[in-house]
């Protein structure tokens, strides 16, 4: 369906790119990406100490003070 929507610029240049990237049409990722946001978020809040933690993906490594200090090394 075709119809007339008021987007900012970044936006619209970021979904352009995003795009190009995929090979496909910006309606195509502005209508994916539309989709997803609308999906219900069935997660339940998860805290330590008091503190409440994000969500993570299955395939999001794990924070580490290790990675932490190793990603800080690499930065000097």
């Amino acid at each position: 369906m075709r119809t007339t929507l008021e987007i900012d610029d970044e936006l619209l240049l970021t979904v352009k790119q995003i795009a190009q990237q995929r090979k496909t049409t910006a309606g195509s990722v502005v209508s994916s990406l539309l989709r997803e946001s609308l999906q219900p978020k069935n997660f339940k809040l998860e805290y330590r100490d008091g503190v409440p933690l994000l969500p993570r993906s299955a395939n999001t490594p794990v924070v580490t003070v290790d990675l932490v200090n190793r990603l800080l090394d690499e930065d000097e």
